[in-house]
């Protein structure tokens, strides 16, 4: 391996950032997500060597596919974190039981039920934060995977470092970089044998598509992924406070009572004539907003659909999303809401699909 980043100023260099985008206090609680892999397992003895005044608690989320490697990766990371004096959880979460119920991909289902016990772990502990340890190359592979799914510009400026309580301070490193410094620090970590099944749309960007990319058009394909994240996070920013300023005009959310059964306790109105007065890229992110706000996911065709809501002169039209979330219009109102609760729901519909519009 060639030289890279000595320890010392990686060290100094994450304890910098983690100060400067996520200061914490003394006595403050982060829970840690720890795999056994060599991206968790640095990230964890880097912020236990570098901020002492923090109590870390290392978290194994244990999602019952790999029986046969987790026992070893659970030895592992107690360990080290006893080494560390950091404390250690562990969690079990049933993904296939979830797949078969939510009929969803492995992937997607292994990572929402991963961020809802690290959540829980947060709460338990009363954390400050959710440090996770996605790397430069997760990001350029994330980059890569939005643009094939199909992303819009907020998507495309990939992982931030700060999303709500989780962050990612590994973000800037490479993965070489981590390797070394385990080298060098001789702290040991586990493989996980599922990197390399090319069932999972991540591991094919990461093992055939990437490397393709690097050998055929571009060889510092990465950086250049990178570069483009950069531009358009620092875009990003600007076009979400001009957003910021047309959803005031435009929005209204609205607490209900009683709430609809697990479902959001506000509905939204968008007043469509402020909101056509909005320049078009604008207007998407409104509706994206939206959407997010009332726990959909919104996809490209979801946003159309909405749009051509908007621009219809039919009083009472209505779609359907996912879950059970409706939006219909009535007069000059664009109304959000779950009616019947959050759940599947297949229905006729006045001016919108038979089936539902569904989130990957």
């Amino acid at each position: 391996m060639k030289q890279s980043t000595p320890p010392a100023i990686l060290r100094q260099r994450i304890a910098a950032l983690v100060t400067e985008q996520a200061p914490t206090q003394r006595g403050d609680t982060v829970i840690v997500a720890v795999s056994g892999g060599p991206d968790s397992v640095a990230l964890l003895h880097i912020l236990c060597s570098t901020l002492p005044l923090v109590r870390f608690i290392a978290v194994y989320v244990d999602h019952g596919l790999r029986p046969n490697e987790t026992g070893a990766e659970i030895e592992l990371v107690q360990a080290l974190a006893h080494q560390l004096q950091a404390g250690f959880e562990r969690v079990s979460v049933d993904v296939r039981t979830a797949v078969q119920q939510e009929k969803t991909s492995i992937e997607e289902t292994a990572r929402t039920l991963r961020y809802q016990a690290l959540e829980a772990m947060r709460h338990q502990y009363q954390g400050t934060a959710i440090a996770v340890a996605h790397t430069a190359d997760d990001q350029a592979e994330e980059i890569l995977i939005r643009l094939i799914r199909g992303s819009g510009r907020k998507g495309l400026s990939g992982m931030q470092f700060k999303n709500s309580w989780v962050i990612r301070p590994l973000l800037h490193e490479s993965k070489e970089t981590l390797l070394y410094y385990l080298q060098v620090e001789q702290i040991p970590f586990s493989v996980d044998s599922s990197n390399l099944e090319r069932t999972y749309l991540r591991n094919r960007v990461r093992l055939d598509l990437l490397p393709y990319l690097q050998d055929h058009f571009n060889k510092s394909i990465r950086q250049t992924l990178l570069q483009t994240t950069q531009i358009l996070e620092d875009e990003e920013a600007l076009l979400e406070e001009m957003a910021g300023k047309a959803w005031q005009e435009a929005v209204s959310v609205i607490t209900i009572e009683p709430v609809p059964l697990e479902a959001p306790s506000h509905i939204i109105q968008i007043d469509t004539k402020e909101f056509c007065k909005c320049h078009p890229a604008l207007q998407r992110r409104i509706l994206e907003k939206c959407c997010w706000q009332m726990e959909e996911r919104p996809q490209f065709r979801q946003i159309e659909l909405l749009l051509d809501l908007v621009h219809r002169r039919q009083g009472g039209a209505q779609i359907h999303l996912s879950k059970g979330l409706r939006v219909h219009k009535r007069g000059r109102e664009l109304i959000f809401s779950y009616p019947a609760g959050k759940c599947n729901y297949r229905g006729g519909m006045t001016g919108g699909s038979n089936d539902d519009e569904r989130s990957s």
